[in-house]
């Protein structure tokens, strides 16, 4: 999955022979070269559309923070689209409890509902969806995990602290994405949480009379990686089914020049990258004891890129260093399909693999592979011919969510629309159409919030108490927001005010210090650049307490601070006041306070029990 930007959340590790540049990938163990095979090219065959087969889908909270077309939230989402969606991504406290990884995740003045309550409303739509909330991730690291799960009393903590958080914030099901547990320890203690998570989760689901919760795990492709961590014979069992990251296979972090999720082994490259690819790693998790049924295979909706070294060698198993920054991933060596289909209308040269059964392009020195509609076809008719349980994708917000490609021919969705036509007899449609399904969907459709936030680099943590949530300024219902969209709206009292739009709820928000809203903007800007004229006071304002909120303490939003220069965007330990901190938002600073008496320790970015030396310095 992507990283913390997060970009692709992958394994990583670099084989021997080439040099790492820091990308993130997966798959790839420190000490492993793999291997190639000699294979032809494959006849690929059509079965019937079923609805048995599981089509889950990543969402990742980070793509809300993307500008422009690239911007995803959850109500791009279309019904019968996927079986069950995967929120990327949970977090864990150093206590081994869990927490949200991004404040906008929860309920607060400046985020509305928050996306966990966003993601699960699409469920009133598409009735048959089913939630889970991933813990982990690439950047997440192996420490935590390794600790949490060394002993059963801390597993006991980790495990009853995500089933009531996920309940607690109406998810179906806990899926762990270690990257990746290693060696015997890792290995041993891996089984114990899954098992002692199974049982856990059986129980609360009879105490409860509740289905019993989901538990599923993204696991590693690379069979070096997998000899080295899964005890597949006695994790089997305990997962309803795995996520089998089958990508990565090759990118920018080595020069060798190869596919990023090739179908089959290709002739093109050398002959120590054998078992390098999707059908290999499949297999390998069956003979070693994983049901065909659990195994989901990874479909990527981005690709991995190089600049070549000699851009007249274009074959796989050339060399070069990654690939230019895109426009929207912002990550050299990766693109999202979205950019590749604008390469591709720009005058890039599409090639096709017969071996691997995956395209690449090329355009000037620029190298790309990446999935399309013909191999996600073709990886589909696999899927159905060898009996494995289904797909899944890395991630929504890289396909061409909003058939916004200038070549496109107004299908949402072109590449995910194929595993649910294929797998699912899904007809996702094409722009202002409707879904053709033959699942009972619900015909209301859910309203969109928008933010204007940037990518977090750093998390605020909630702590695990109960409180209530802050009061929030309520213009009183004067239908201010009657007949509006979801988002942020001018004041037409005061130029220095807004007004943010939740559900035809009206929230009044002030401007930092000095700078006011601009109407075609939807931002805080300068008065010379913000266009607005009013100078009157905004109209008298009501506060209304939300209700309470179980396990979660969320930090109050003060006014501007106009001493404190934001040089990046993140969060800032205050010197002078450990009990407050700052947020840095495209060059401007706002105040925030730690509720109840905690104070912000600068070193983890989260408000804690109160410890002067952790205080911003």
């Amino acid at each position: 999955m992507l990283l913390a930007k997060l970009l692709l959340a992958a394994c990583v590790i670099t084989p021997i022979a080439y040099s790492w540049t820091g990308a993130t990938i997966r798959n790839h163990p420190a000490d492993v070269v793999a291997a190639r095979n000699k294979l032809s090219s494959r006849h690929v065959a059509r079965a019937e559309p079923t609805n048995s087969y599981i089509r889950p889908c990543y969402f990742t909270n980070w793509a809300q923070y993307r500008q422009g077309r690239a911007k995803f939230v959850p109500e791009d989402y279309t019904p019968g689209l996927c079986t069950h969606i995967l929120f990327a991504f949970g977090w864990m406290n150093a206590d081994y409890t869990v927490r949200a990884y991004d404040p906008a995740d929860l309920p607060n003045d400046w985020a509305g509902e928050g996306m966990y309550r966003r993601v699960n409303k699409l469920k009133v739509t598409d009735t048959q969806l089913k939630t889970l909330l991933s813990f982990g991730g690439w950047s997440f690291g192996t420490a935590l995990f390794q600790g949490m799960a060394a002993s059963a009393a801390s597993r006991k903590v980790f495990i009853d602290s995500a089933i009531t958080f996920v309940r607690t914030w109406g998810f179906d099901g806990i899926d762990i994405d270690w990257e990746y547990p290693s060696g015997a320890t890792d290995m041993a203690n891996y089984v114990a949480l899954i098992k002692e998570l199974k049982a856990a989760c059986e129980s609360e689901a009879g105490s409860t009379n509740q289905e019993r919760l989901l538990i599923t795990a993204a696991v590693a492709a690379g069979p070096a990686t997998i000899d080295a961590g899964y005890d597949i014979p006695n994790l089997a069992p305990n997962f309803d089914f795995i996520l089998l990251m089958s990508y990565d296979f090759f990118g920018a972090w080595a020069s060798l020049v190869g596919f990023n999720s090739p179908l089959y082994a290709t002739t093109e490259l050398p002959a120590e990258w054998n078992g390098w690819n999707v059908d290999s790693s499949a297999r390998y998790w069956n003979q070693k004891g994983m049901p065909k049924e659990k195994i989901i295979v990874g479909m990527p909706t981005y690709g991995r890129g190089w600049t070549l070294n000699n851009a007249s060698s274009i074959n796989p198993g050339t060399s070069g260093s990654p690939a230019k920054i895109t426009q929207y991933v912002q990550e050299a060596g990766v693109g999202a399909y979205f950019e590749f289909c604008e390469m591709l209308a720009s005058g890039a040269t599409r090639y096709w693999d017969s071996q691997s059964q995956v395209p690449y392009l090329v355009q000037g020195n620029q190298w790309w592979s990446y999935d399309d509609e013909e191999s996600f076809a073709n990886k589909m008719a696999y899927v159905k011919r060898e009996g494995y349980g289904g797909a899944f994708v890395w991630t929504l917000d890289f396909d061409d969510f909003n058939a916004g490609c200038s070549n496109s021919n107004g299908q949402l969705y072109p590449l995910i629309s194929v595993i649910a036509r294929e797998l699912g007899g899904v007809t996702i449609p094409k722009k202002g159409g409707v879904t053709s399904a033959p699942t009972t969907l619900a015909t209301t459709v859910p309203t969109t919030v928008t933010t204007g936030r940037p990518p977090m680099t750093s998390a605020v943590t909630t702590t695990t108490t109960t409180t209530c949530a802050p009061a929030t300024s309520t213009i009183k219902s004067s239908n201010v927001c009657a007949g509006k969209a979801n988002g942020q709206w001018p004041d037409v009292n005061n130029c220095g005010r807004f007004v943010l739009c939740i559900n035809s709820q009206s929230y009044s928000m002030a401007c930092p210090s000095g700078l006011q809203f601009s109407a075609s903007l939807k931002y805080c800007t300068t008065a010379t650049a913000s266009g607005c004229s009013v100078t009157t006071t905004r109209a008298t304002t009501t506060t209304t307490k939300a209700a309470p909120t179980v396990r979660t303490t969320t930090v109050t939003p003060t006014t501007a601070t106009e001493a404190f220069k934001c040089t990046k965007d993140g969060f800032f330990g205050v010197p002078s006041d450990c009990l407050k901190f700052i947020r840095c938002v495209n060059g401007l600073s706002y105040n925030f306070e730690c509720p109840n008496g905690l104070s912000f320790h600068a070193d983890t970015m989260m408000c804690d029990r109160p410890d002067p030396s952790k205080c911003a310095k």
